[in-house]
């Protein structure tokens, strides 16, 4: 008998102890969706801030500069959005990376010989050395 009644006592804290978990998982997926439900309106009210920014910008240039087309005033949004960009980098421990397009790079290959240098020569010839 005295076996039977530790082996049930053992069986109620292992009981307790997964209702325990149980309860700890569900506080946990309750907080997730807390904190998701807080991001998103966060990311919500950035937005709505971010178009007012970009609104009240594009309808004060339009005051200013009547001349100016909507398309030539959205791109001279996006040029200050990228030196704010490129200024965040600037400031942390960041390496910037520029694709070849960014940069409007292409390589080229020129044949470039010094002519007659075997011959007492100094020019530079582009090309064929056959002076």
């Amino acid at each position: 008998m005295n076996q039977l009644q530790q082996q049930e006592s053992e069986n109620e804290v292992q009981l307790r102890q997964i209702k325990g978990y149980i309860e700890e998982e569900k506080a946990k997926g309750e907080l997730l969706c807390i904190q998701a439900e807080n991001s998103n309106k966060r990311s919500k009210i950035e937005g709505a801030m971010e178009a007012e920014r970009v609104s009240s910008f594009l309808s004060e240039l339009g005051h200013e500069f009547p001349d100016l087309d909507m398309k030539t005033r959205i791109m001279l949004w996006m040029t200050l959005r990228k030196e704010d960009a490129l200024k965040a980098v600037a400031k942390g421990n960041t390496k910037l990376y520029f694709t070849p397009a960014d940069v409007n790079l292409s390589i080229e290959s020129h044949d470039y010989t010094h002519g007659g240098i075997e011959n007492g020569g100094s020019s530079w010839t582009d090309g064929d050395a056959s002076e």
